[in-house]
């Protein structure tokens, strides 16, 4: 399964016709993805037939975030499942750096979608803690970074999580270095297939060598 994160309707398009399995649906890839217009959401729903993972994160910066956000996430995850969204991605932490698990919950429980926990989760103080803590608050995914730093720690998260909860790997993933995470036994991935940084597009055939890799595994 190869996700494709996205932050253009156009981008979205070209994953799709590339090959992309899934998308994650986000805008503003410099401060690392914000939500998406609900339109793009039904644009995309009424024109690919593949799952939509839809952005819920409504500013930069911190996870750490205030009642009045907490609200405004909520509201924003309703209108994404109306537009289409198949699941959102979303993330919180307490000021101590730990998983906002009564937050979370209510969110996941509030939007009645499958969520992912987003990389908040490399923010965490206790990873290990962070995971047990993901499962209690009803997340069915986890995308990590961990990979880039600290592979042998991604091992021990996806023996820990079992069949409770998915790995997803991203972070930095491309064709060149995707092997390193298929031998590991992951048989999903996660990249924004970006090769340009100037530019900033998802570019075809990054993706259509993403698919070989994960085809060859």
């Amino acid at each position: 399964m190869l996700e494709i994160c996205t932050f253009s309707l156009e981008d979205a398009f070209t994953a799709v016709e590339a090959g992309a399995e899934r998308l994650e649906v986000c805008r503003d890839y410099r401060v690392g993805g914000l939500t998406p217009p609900s339109e793009w959401i039904f644009a995309l729903k009424h024109s690919v037939n593949i799952p939509l993972v839809a952005m819920v994160r409504p500013r930069a910066g911190n996870f750490t975030y205030s009642p009045d956000e907490w609200a405004h996430m909520q509201a924003s995850g309703l209108a994404l499942r109306k537009a289409g969204a198949h699941a959102l991605v979303f993330g919180g932490i307490t000021a101590k750096g730990q998983l906002d698990v009564p937050r979370c919950k209510q969110f996941i429980q509030g939007v009645g979608l499958p969520c992912v926990l987003h990389r908040a989760f490399d923010e965490l103080s206790d990873p290990t803690q962070g995971l047990e803590d993901a499962v209690s608050a009803g997340f069915s995914r986890i995308l990590t970074g961990y990979g880039s730093v600290n592979r042998r720690l991604l091992q021990e998260l996806k023996r820990q999580a079992g069949q409770r909860i998915e790995i997803l790997p991203g972070g930095g993933i491309r064709s060149s270095n995707a092997t390193t995470y298929t031998e590991l036994g992951f048989r999903q991935l996660h990249s924004s297939a970006i090769l340009d940084h100037e530019r900033l597009e998802v570019h075809a055939e990054e993706v259509r060598a993403l698919l070989s890799v994960l085809q060859r595994a």
